[in-house]
Parts: C-alpha cells; structure tokens; sequence
C-alpha cells in the first residue's frame, strides 16, 4: 500500500498544548530558538533534526553539516553589535536569548550558507538576518524540490566606498534584525528549502545569525482536515477500495482521476492501479494524492514435506515452503501455536486415517492449507523394570529389565557401560540411581532409571543370660533384635544348625556364639556367656574334736561336684584373739579346716567367732561370720 503525492501536506500537531516557545498557528509555524521539542539548549550545540518530528523543519550547513545554536552575549560566534557588544543586539532588538548561527566562528568575507529545510513544500517563508552592517550583503533563495530557484532576495548593508557613504536597504545596521520574506500565491507550496548566502566586501570578520523564522502553508491537511482510506486487493479478491473523508470544519471536494468533484468519495471495488485524487478547500487550493491499489498475491504452498517418525519416538518434522503473502508468514498445526520458519519438529505420528493440516497465514490474515501424513515407526519399548535392593551391607543390588523390540536383538547398557546382551545387572551398591538404556538392531534406543537400596540390616536390641541351677546345665540365652529381612533364625553351633526361637535353654556356663540369619542370608554373630552356677554353702554351730571320728574339725561343706575355693578361714576367741587362720585352699580340703587345737593343746571347750570368704566359679565373694561351739 503506497500514498504518493504530488504535494505532500505537513503533519502538524496543531494544538495549543505544546509547551514550546515556537508559536504555531493553524496554517503557520514560528521558531525563535528559545525552546527545543524534547530538549535543553546549549550554547554552540549542533542544530540540525531537532525540530523535525514536530515542525517538520530541518537545518543544515553545506554537505549537510549541522548548523550552530548561539547565545546571546560573549564569546562572540556570529557578529560584534553596537559598543563592541559580542553577539548583542541594538538597544531595544529583542531576539531573545538564542539564535542560529553558521559555523560559531566570525572570520573572513564568506559565511557558510545556511539552509532550512521543509519536510513539506511550504507556500510563505519569512525571518530575520542579524547585524548587517559594513557592506554586507545577503543572498536569499526560495528553492524548489529539486534545487531550482524559485525566488532571489539580496539584501544590502549600508557602507562607504572611497569616501562616498552608500545607504543599505531599510532595516540594516548595527545590531537591528533584518526581516526577509517570500510568499507565493496561496495554494501553490512549492518552496522546500531556503538558503540564506552572505558576504561583506568590508575587511573584517563575518558570521551569519538567523532568527524569528516562520513558515506557512495553505490548504488542507492530510489526517488533519480529511483522510484517504484505501485497502489493496488482498487474498485472493477481485477488487480493492478507496474512500475519502472529511475531518475538519472546512468545506473539502474531491476528485478522483479528473472527475467531477464531490463532497465524498468511496468506490468500495477498484482493480490494481494508481488513482489521482485531488483536494480542494474553499479558497481553490487542490492538493493531489497518487493513490496505488496493488493485488497482493496470497501466501500459497508450494510444498509440504512431512519426515516420518523414527524408533517409535515423536520425532516426525514437517517442513513447508511458501511463496508469496504480505509480510511475516506464520504457520500453525492447531490454530493457537504459530511459527514462522515453517517448520514443526517433534511431530507425533498420526493415527490411522488422520492426517494433519498445516494452515499458513500473512499479516494480511490471507491464509492456505495443506495436509501431510507422518507414518509411525517401530522401536525398543521398555516394558519393565525389576530391582533387587543391596542387602548385608554390600554391594549385591540387581536390576532386571524387561524389554521388546521388533526384532530378538536387544543390547543393554548401564551408566553408559559396555553393552550386553544380559538383561540383568549385578553388585550394584545401594543409594544410587541408575541409567538403563536399551537398543535394537536398527539402533534405537530407550533409557530409564533405576534406584538401587538396601534391605535393612539385623540390628542386636538385648542378649540377655539366664545362670544354671548348681551342677545343672540349665542356663538359657534370649537374643531380641531390629531389622533384617523376613523371618530371623538363629544358631548356636556356628551355622551347623537353625531354630527359630530366639531362646536357647538347657545350656551350661560359658562363652557362646549366636548366629542370627534373614531371609537374604544375612548374618550377625552375637557373643554371650552363660553364667557359671553358683551351689549354696553350708556351715554348721558346733563340733567335737575328740577324735571319734566324727565332727572331728569345723568345715565349709556344698556339693562335692561344686569346686569352690576359701580365700580366708579365721577363728577367734570370745576375746577376740586369733586362734586359727588359713587361706586359699579347696572347700573340700578338710585339711585347712579348725581341729580344735591351739598352740599344740586342745582349746578350751566354748563358745567361738569364725570370720569365712568364700570364692565361688563367677567370680563373686561370699563372707560367713558367726559362732560356733566346740564341745568335748
């Protein structure tokens, strides 16, 4: 869609909220350089777009060099005024602060040309030429579009040749501001730029300043007092449109391709071409529009390639190409999800009698389709997997796959291993995950992971050992634990034989060990003792020592079969005098015992005090005190 004018009308934002010094009327505009649209001033700062996207004017020097922006006051950048003043206008000249200048230097008898530039064809252009004096003189040229000249302005200073005092042209001198001017009959906005061209034949230092320029054009405005509206042949249609509005107050008539002129135009089917419409507003000022309808061909597929999947995974790609449409061609499967190189991977395959449609859309929403089949594949299926958890605390883990292929050949691979044609995997050490991967004979391939853990091990909660009755072997060991895996049992022989009671009776004192085992057979020893027995003491309170044979000498007695030991045997009189000791001997010797003699002489008959340890098979210490009576 293309607009081409023969007289492009300016876009302006006329409206009374812009908060800029420059001054805009409905059909004029005024800068002062007092204010820049988005900006601050700066003296000497480079002026050359600034005022573009708002007041459709540019400034530039030669070759497009920007122009420069002056301060009112020293340093000096463009002229000397009244009383030396450096860029200081004549009392009672009011520029402002800031002005335009050439290249902020003031040297020799040529300034650089100064050029203002209209992004619209402009019908009046008027401003000030600052401090012409000494001869000066300035050339002002209205140009055309392409450079001509349409109108040439020379200005005079005032100056004095061989003593002779020659007059300038009105409003020249020391510090004033020179005004210059054209205007072209209304309607006619044919001047695009303006040159401002100085010199002086006075020697001396010369700059160029501009200031208060206003610009005007007259007529209507296009998206400001009417629109066109044009829409081009799109889709595959048979005609375009074309309409024209009025939007302002004014009293517009229009003509298309030299037609009588109406208040409104709309033909809703036109073909391809380009159309003149003309705008005129009351006063007769016409503008003309080259309108251009274009068939815009539709986007068309040219050819759909769909890549079948491959190892029975969703890898099917789609690849489109299309010619044609207007601007970004987007494609979709499902008419939510789009993209724009016209390819779709990861496609999965279609069930039987599906297929899929592949719609292409431009930006003019012009849309084609075209379907494509993508065929599935066979490949390797993982249809199972069986671990063994590590038992006994090493590492014995197992994994067992379960897989399919459409062939009987199948490898398998753990953590990136070797491959095997052994669906198992041994030692494996608990606490780690891992990778199984399979293939078939076409090399697909299919991973999963597995976890290996460990059975919990039999933990020992309490052994605890009963003591044998004396000389029997009725001791017993009870065992509890934590842990393990299914039903615990246990033996005493070092594995020659199990039980599953966890009570071992009928033992007899000593050291044993216990082997308990899980269903994984995994085993702990445990270590107990059996207690020996202890066979109670007796001591009697009276004996005779008179030889008969009988009751003969004071013992200790227990069972025969109990090999206790006496650690002390001491005998006392009433007085506390010792009159019998021995020690560590057999509680069965009867040697070692009292026989009633005391320093080789029977004892007096009586009653005495024995103080007895006694030192039995675990360990422990028995203490007898008391008395006993010896009796003829």
């Amino acid at each position: 869609m293309l607009i081409k004018t023969k007289h492009i009308v300016i876009f302006l934002l006329l409206t009374a909220q812009l908060v800029f010094s420059q001054e805009v009327t409905k059909d004029c505009i005024y800068i002062d350089f007092e204010s820049i649209p988005n900006g601050d001033l700066i003296d000497d700062m480079d002026i050359f777009d600034q005022y573009s996207d708002v007041f459709g004017v540019t400034f530039s020097l030669e070759g497009g060099i920007p122009a420069r922006l002056a301060k009112v006051g020293a340093p000096m950048t463009a002229f000397q005024g009244p009383n030396n003043g450096a860029d200081t206008p004549a009392a009672g000249v009011d520029i402002g602060d800031y002005f335009l200048t050439d290249n902020g230097t003031v040297a020799g008898l040529n300034a650089d040309p100064i050029y203002v530039n209209f992004l619209s064809p402009m019908d009046s252009v008027s401003g000030c030429i600052l401090d012409m004096d000494f001869g000066e003189r300035f050339v002002v040229h209205a140009l055309g579009e392409f450079g001509d000249i349409i109108f040439a302005d020379t200005i005079f200073s005032g100056s004095i040749v061989n003593g002779v005092n020659i007059p300038g042209d009105p409003g020249t001198g020391d510090g004033l501001c020179t005004e210059w001017g054209f205007r072209l009959d209304e309607c006619e906005g044919s001047i695009f730029s303006v040159k401002l061209d100085g010199f002086r034949i006075t020697s001396g230092g010369f700059g160029l300043g501009l200031d208060n320029l206003t610009f005007c054009k007259f007529g209507a405005k296009l998206n400001v007092d009417f629109e066109i509206n044009q829409t081009d042949i799109i889709c595959g249609g048979e005609s375009g449109s074309i309409s024209v509005n009025t939007l302002s107050t004014q009293n517009l008539i229009y003509s298309i391709n030299g037609a009588e002129f109406v208040p409104e135009l709309n033909f809703p089917e036109v073909t391809e071409g380009v159309y003149e419409i003309t705008v005129r507003n009351d006063q007769g000022c016409e503008d003309v529009y080259n309108i251009s309808i274009d068939d815009i061909p539709e986007p068309e597929i040219m050819s759909i390639v769909g890549a079948d999947t491959s190892c029975g995974l969703d890898n099917g790609i789609i690849t489109l190409v299309v010619e044609n449409g207007f601007g970004v061609i987007r494609y979709t499967m499902d008419g939510q999800n789009f993209n724009t190189d016209g390819v779709f991977t990861n496609v999965p395959p279609n069930k039987p009698n599906e297929v899929y449609t592949i719609f292409v859309e431009d930006a003019l929403m012009c849309v084609d389709l075209a379907t494509v089949y993508i065929a599935p594949s066979p490949g390797p299926e993982i249809i199972g997997a069986v671990q063994e958890d590590a038992s006994c605390d090493l590492a014995n883990g197992e994994i067992t796959i379960g897989a399919i292929a459409p062939t009987s050949f199948i490898e398998y691979s753990l953590d990136g291993g070797p491959w095997q044609s052994d669906s198992n995997f041994t030692d494996l050490a608990p606490g780690d995950t891992y990778n199984v991967r399979i293939r078939d004979e076409m090399g697909c391939m299919r991973d999963t992971t597995v976890s290996i853990g460990s059975y919990p091990l039999i933990e020992i909660r309490d052994v605890v050992e009963t003591v044998p009755e004396c000389l029997l072997d009725n001791g017993t060991i009870t065992v509890t634990y934590d842990g393990g895996v299914g039903e615990v049992e246990y033996s005493i022989d070092g594995g020659f034989s199990y039980q599953f009671s966890n009570v071992f009776t009928g033992l007899a004192p000593g050291n044993y060990q216990i082997i308990l085992k899980d269903e994984k057979e995994c085993e702990l020893i445990v270590d107990a003792i059996v207690p020996p027995y202890i066979c109670p003491v007796y001591i009697g309170n009276i004996f005779a020592p008179n030889g008969n044979g009988f009751n003969d000498f004071f013992p200790v007695i227990t069972d025969l079969g109990y090999p206790a030991n006496i650690i002390k045997y001491s005998i006392y009189d009433r007085w506390g005098e010792l009159i019998y000791d021995a020690e560590n001997f057999s509680i069965h010797d009867n040697s070692y015992y009292w026989d009633g003699n005391f320093k080789g002489k029977t004892a007096v008959l009586g009653v005495y005090v024995y103080l007895i340890q006694v030192g039995h098979l675990d360990g422990s210490t028995e203490y007898l005190s008391g008395d006993v009576t010896m009796i003829k």
